[in-house]
């Protein structure tokens, strides 16, 4: 947990839209088969209808990732990993003026503009018991305004599961599974 959110401090802080992602070179991803969904903050709450939508489309894309590419199979009763997601949002404001000298003799009264920047990042992680298995985050901070919907998300998820090269009960990595179609 403490390494998510180390990786979410430096995208948010970041001006590049990227993925960044961990592999445990030790974990025996032959062992892996099944898996279950879980978003620990959004499980214990109430949330609005727009984010339910939003949360649903994120376990649907992740779904088809861990079941239609990798083949692993959900299971709510012991399973191999847990896969964990969350999406996490902040507003930050940029102050920048009109001002395009830097001797105040040309421009003594500067107009200061004040702009608000939405920040956001996916982080998805994979468990096995307490061991973290696997992490990516991608940074939609970047993402256009008008982007920022589900096939912006769908493509965040796709990227990140990118760095995930692993299909189900096998030891060795899968090369097809690590690369991001062109569209």
């Amino acid at each position: 947990m403490k390494n998510g959110l180390f990786i979410l401090l430096i995208l948010l802080s970041s001006c590049k839209a990227n993925v960044v992602n961990y592999l445990n070179d030790k974990a025996r991803f032959e062992n892996f088969d099944s898996y279950s969904i879980v978003n620990v903050k959004i499980n214990k709450r109430q949330i609005a209808p727009e984010a339910t939508k939003l949360m649903s489309s994120i376990e649907t894309y992740i779904k088809g990732q861990m079941e239609t590419k990798r083949s692993y199979v959900p299971s709510n009763i012991d399973p191999d990993l847990i896969v964990r997601y969350e999406l996490v949002s902040n507003t930050r404001s940029d102050l920048s003026s009109n001002n395009y000298r830097s001797n105040p003799i040309y421009n003594p009264n500067p107009v200061l503009n004040t702009r608000v920047i939405y920040e956001s990042v996916i982080l998805i992680e994979m468990y096995n018991g307490k061991t973290l298995v696997w992490q990516g985050s991608y940074d939609l901070t970047q993402s256009r305004k008008d982007e920022r919907n589900e096939k912006s998300i769908k493509k965040a998820i796709d990227l990140i599961f990118t760095t995930y090269p692993y299909k189900a009960g096998q030891s060795q990595p899968d090369p097809t599974l690590t690369s991001y179609p062109k569209k």
